[in-house]
């Protein structure tokens, strides 16, 4: 039996790709609607007029758009998304079903998430963690950094081997912001490879059902692929084309893994 599913990310508050996609998520053949993080609006301003115009977002657009649809959306936030607004989301509404951390069921498997990505050049720190104990980082583009929330303890690679005791990981997609290291999803336009090294670690070790990502817009771009294996896993990132109004997504039936990419 198929059970298609709608996939995007990095909408970052464009209200047209949102509009976008909750038009083709009104297709009968959509069962459930998955986004990837980076929910909100980035803006200039103080950091708490640009904290409130996220919260607005959230609160007068996207739970009061997306709770219309007669079908579960399964989110996480991304690190773009200030951190200080999670306890929005975590009970909007009953077909809204935030879960960073957390697992649900869709269809005949779980579904997880998580928002935390490996340590990035950028202000921004909500939604960092160290990849290990080795807490490497890259270059930092400011002398300064902002957190909306107190730092998190733990690591990714911690993190993830907890999410073993959530569910069987081969039963199980993962809605993980950040892309797995070195592969067609995590390419920057330099060339480089900037994803998750412990996440990938995770992909190798325990072969999920599923893994879906967002983070690094330009990467399907610059490696020709928005899909890579690692594996038996099949591991995806639509990419962004934000600020065009051109949402990126797929549609998967997740009962095969039957995809159609589709820019709307």
């Amino acid at each position: 039996m198929p059970f298609k599913i709608l996939y995007t990310a990095d909408l970052h508050g464009n209200l047209e790709y949102y509009k976008k996609l909750i038009k083709k998520a009104k297709d009968e053949e959509i069962k459930a609607v998955v986004i990837g993080g980076d929910l909100c609006p980035r803006t200039s301003g103080t950091l708490e007029e640009a904290i409130n115009h996220q919260k607005e977002f959230l609160i007068n657009f996207f739970i009061l758009e997306l709770s219309k649809l007669k079908k579960d959306v399964f989110f996480i936030m991304g690190n773009d998304d200030f951190r200080i607004n999670e306890a929005i989301l975590e009970n909007a509404n009953e077909n809204l079903k935030y879960i960073n951390k957390k697992r649900f069921n869709l269809f005949n498997e779980h579904i997880v998430g998580y928002s935390f990505v490996n340590p990035t050049p950028f202000r921004l720190k909500d939604w960092e963690k160290f990849e290990d104990e080795k807490r490497e980082t890259p270059n930092q583009l400011h002398d300064y950094e902002i957190r909306t929330v107190k730092e998190e303890e733990g690591t990714i690679k911690e993190d993830l081997q907890n999410f073993i005791k959530l569910s069987n990981p081969k039963k199980t997609i993962y809605v993980i912001h950040a892309p797995p290291f070195n592969t067609k999803l995590d390419m920057i336009t330099s060339g480089a490879h900037v994803g998750s090294r412990a996440i990938r670690e995770f992909i190798e070790k325990e072969q999920p059902y599923l893994t879906l990502h967002g983070h690094i817009h330009e990467s399907p771009q610059m490696s020709g692929s928005f899909i890579d294996k690692i594996g038996k896993t099949a591991c995806i990132n639509v990419g962004s084309s934000h600020p065009e109004n051109k949402l990126n997504s797929v549609v998967i039936d997740i009962n095969n893994l039957d995809l159609k990419y589709m820019e709307l």
